[in-house]
């Protein structure tokens, strides 16, 4: 009994011993095949960045060109602002140039009219003292403007009628509002 006893103590001990060197080799390709994963993961992540890099830098000159562009754009729109504007300046310039002759022109005519004066102060008297007889308009009171009130009528709720300007009767209800009251009667 004590031989099948180590005999069997034995094989179990072998046979322990073979499982975890066959673990061992396991363990060894699962290593290897994470690390050529993570190579591979590497790698992938450092293609990516050049390709970022590449496109960032393809797009800083396709900005700095549009820039430029839009730059050279606004520039030509300035200039054409500026020159529209000196030859605005221009015609006014030479709008008041024409103004002033003008003014200039009727100032001799004021000067040859002056001589003649004497006959025109004449009729400017007589004008003078047309406009002195004509009686002075008087000026309206607020009375005037007042809608007149019909006393012997009174609107919903014994408010005052009145009569507009054209004849029609209309109160005032209570949210400020004219209402005209109808002109049938049953």
């Amino acid at each position: 009994m004590k031989k099948t006893q180590a005999i069997l103590s034995l094989a179990l001990g072998l046979f322990v011993a073979f499982t975890s060197v066959a673990q061992d080799d396991k363990g060894s390709k699962n290593k290897a095949k994470k690390e050529i994963k993570s190579t591979e993961k590497e790698e992938k992540k450092v293609a990516k960045a050049e390709a970022k890099a590449a496109k960032e830098a393809t797009k800083s000159t396709d900005d700095a060109a549009k820039k430029a562009a839009m730059d050279e754009r606004m520039a030509k729109v300035r200039a054409a602002k500026a020159e529209k504007k000196a030859a605005k300046a221009e015609e006014a310039d030479k709008t008041a140039d024409k103004e002033a002759k003008k003014v200039e022109k009727k100032a001799e005519k004021a000067e040859v009219a002056g001589l003649k004066d004497d006959k025109m102060s004449k009729s400017a008297k007589k004008a003078d003292e047309k406009m002195a007889k004509l009686p002075k308009e008087e000026k309206a009171t607020p009375a005037d403007y007042k809608a007149p009130v019909d006393k012997s009528m009174k609107g919903p709720g014994g408010a005052t009628v009145y009569t507009g300007p054209r004849g029609g009767k209309y109160y005032i209800n209570k949210n400020g509002n004219k209402t005209y009251l109808s002109s049938v009667k049953d």
